[in-house]
């Protein structure tokens, strides 16, 4: 079954499908690392930020990562980074932890662990685009993978006329930079181009996860418009 039957005076009109272009792994393990309370070390000065891979083991991460850190503490090294690592003996064990980065800076809670997710170049900058088309033509391409068989299909089994994509890109998507931004800032600009729909999808909308950026939305009788999002 879809998610939702759209009504007007009444009666069904449309068919809703809601989906998210999300990173699960990053999801998940942002969830595991930062669920719960601040996580406080009695055994560390604290005050650290920790970038993980997506493929980082949280249990392991829990587990190993204190007595890393307060190696670190005691050497003396505040910065693990691609330029500047700690010992050789301490690599291969941060290597192992799927620690991207860590920095160390004043804090008002002694014993603090922070963590954030590292993402690829692609999804974490890059150009800031002047028009939307760069999120027209990544959607376009992405309802045609495999991935999205089981939302497309639902619509076609709802034998609705409209039948609508309600498309939410996290900050853990797996859309790229560009194709994200204009929907995470405000006013961000929308597309000047139309996307090509797969044939079971008839109206398309979209926004970020953040509190920011509006909600687009694409039908073909009036193309591209915005809509604010609730506060």
């Amino acid at each position: 079954m879809h998610d939702f039957d759209l009504v007007r005076g009444g009666h069904r009109f449309a068919a809703l499908e809601v989906t998210a272009a999300a990173d699960a792994a990053s999801l998940e393990l942002w969830k595991l690392v930062n669920g719960g309370p601040r996580w406080i070390r009695e055994e560390l000065a604290g005050g650290w930020m920790v970038s993980l891979a997506p493929t980082a083991r949280a249990k392991r991460i829990r587990s190993e990562l204190p007595r890393l850190l307060a190696s670190l503490e005691a050497m003396g090294i505040h910065k693990i980074s691609e330029d500047r690592g700690p010992t050789e003996d301490l690599a291969e064990k941060v290597d192992h932890l799927g620690i991207v980065s860590a920095y160390q800076s004043a804090t008002d809670f002694p014993g603090s662990v922070y963590f954030t997710i590292s993402l690829p170049p692609e999804r974490s900058g890059g150009w800031v685009p002047d028009t939307g088309d760069a999120f027209c033509d990544w959607v376009s391409d992405w309802l045609r993978e495999p991935s999205q068989s089981d939302n497309l299909g639902k619509l076609v089994r709802s034998g609705a006329t409209e039948r609508h994509l309600f498309l939410l890109l996290p900050i853990f998507t797996t859309a790229p930079f560009e194709a994200l931004d204009p929907l995470m800032r405000p006013d961000g600009p929308l597309p000047t181009i139309d996307p090509q729909l797969p044939r079971e999808v008839t109206h398309l909308w979209a926004m970020s996860s953040l509190n920011a950026g509006d909600i687009f939305h694409w039908s073909p009788s009036v193309g591209w418009m915005r809509f604010q999002k609730a506060s």
